[in-house]
């Protein structure tokens, strides 16, 4: 969540406005979120920040392989859906970075 406050941040830094989506569904400006706030949701355009090795898959929600391997494949494969998720909620244009 500290992500998605620090995009809000730079956004209105920037002059844009941005709200970060909470227990609310929206605000004025951009709508800035987490991947698991994403679902359910649909927007125009949506831009995905931050993906790269070692925030997707967050480890800290994958168990280690070494503790249990099928556990470790289950949240990788979990962790990567919600990416698919965050993905699939723009209609028109996605930008992934």
């Amino acid at each position: 969540m500290q992500f998605a406050r620090d995009i809000a941040r730079a956004l209105e830094g920037a002059g844009i406005a941005a709200c970060v989506l909470g227990r609310e569904r929206g605000g004025p400006g951009v709508r800035v979120a987490t991947m698991h706030r994403m679902k359910g949701l649909e927007f125009r355009c949506v831009a995905v920040a931050g993906v790269n090795d070692g925030t997707v898959p967050m480890k800290s929600a994958v168990t280690p392989a070494e503790v249990d391997a099928q556990q470790h494949q289950q949240d990788t494969n979990s962790e990567l859906s919600l990416l698919f998720v965050a993905c699939t909620r723009a209609r028109e244009a996605l930008r992934v970075s």
